[in-house]
């Protein structure tokens, strides 16, 4: 399988290279300044499937050299894309108290970075059968099960984020895609923090075998890491 994955400098990104480089797939890993991610470097240089193009999901310059790129390592095409790339705003701050600043910069990475991305890779996506797009939620963009105030920024744009999972399933059935939104669980990242319960590789092992093992009858679904289905 060929994967392309936003956001692979680190975090869920990174982990994503490294379990599916190891499993033997070919592995498209962007990141907006690949020049600073040490360890993707490393990584790129001890498995030659691993490919490392530099992408800003929200810079239409660098969303049409990226896609040129990715069209000259694999012209045959990507099976499955995985939009990971996403920011989380202001912590500990609540909807009374957020900027329009903080809401216009997540909505931008979280929302249109990931509307930008699938546009641009849909024809390099067609080329293949698989025709997976996987966009990596969370369970705080969930409006029937919102239970606080903190990250609104963050949580209203994954809400947005999921509609659009739910838009792109349903225009994008005629053609024998997939899509789904994913929520990782609260993993011991940057973003997640060390208080998480679950480690980054556990996250991704779970994703991969949700994603390894999709069926059509699933498109447009909302779940975990574990599979279990989750409201939107």
């Amino acid at each position: 399988m060929i994967y392309l994955i936003t956001g692979a400098s680190r975090g869920l990104g990174l982990e994503f290279v490294k379990q599916l480089s190891v499993s033997g797939h070919t592995v498209i890993a962007t990141a907006r300044a690949p020049e600073q991610a040490d360890e993707l470097q490393l990584l790129a240089k001890e498995n030659k499937n691993i490919h490392i193009v530099a992408l800003d999901t929200t810079n239409n310059e660098s969303l049409k050299a990226a896609v040129k790129t990715v069209d000259e390592i694999t012209p045959n095409g990507v099976d499955i894309l995985i939009n990971n790339s996403g920011v989380a705003g202001q912590r500990n701050v609540h909807a009374e108290n957020t900027t329009a600043q903080d809401y216009l910069n997540v909505f931008q990475t979280n929302v249109v970075g990931t509307s930008n991305v699938t546009q641009a890779f849909l024809p390099i996506l067609h080329r293949r059968n698989t025709r997976y797009i996987v966009n990596i939620s969370s369970i705080l963009g969930s409006i029937a099960n919102t239970t606080g105030g903190n990250q609104s920024a963050y949580r209203v744009s994954k809400a947005a984020e999921n509609m659009l999972s739910r838009v792109l399933a349903s225009q994008l059935k005629k053609d024998n895609f997939i899509v789904v939104a994913i929520h990782p669980g609260w993993v011991q990242t940057d973003m997640g923090g060390k208080e998480a319960p679950l480690t980054a590789r556990e996250s991704i092992a779970g994703m991969l075998k949700q994603i390894e093992n999709l069926k059509p009858e699933q498109n447009g679904t909302f779940f975990d890491y574990e599979g279990k289905i989750l409201p939107w």
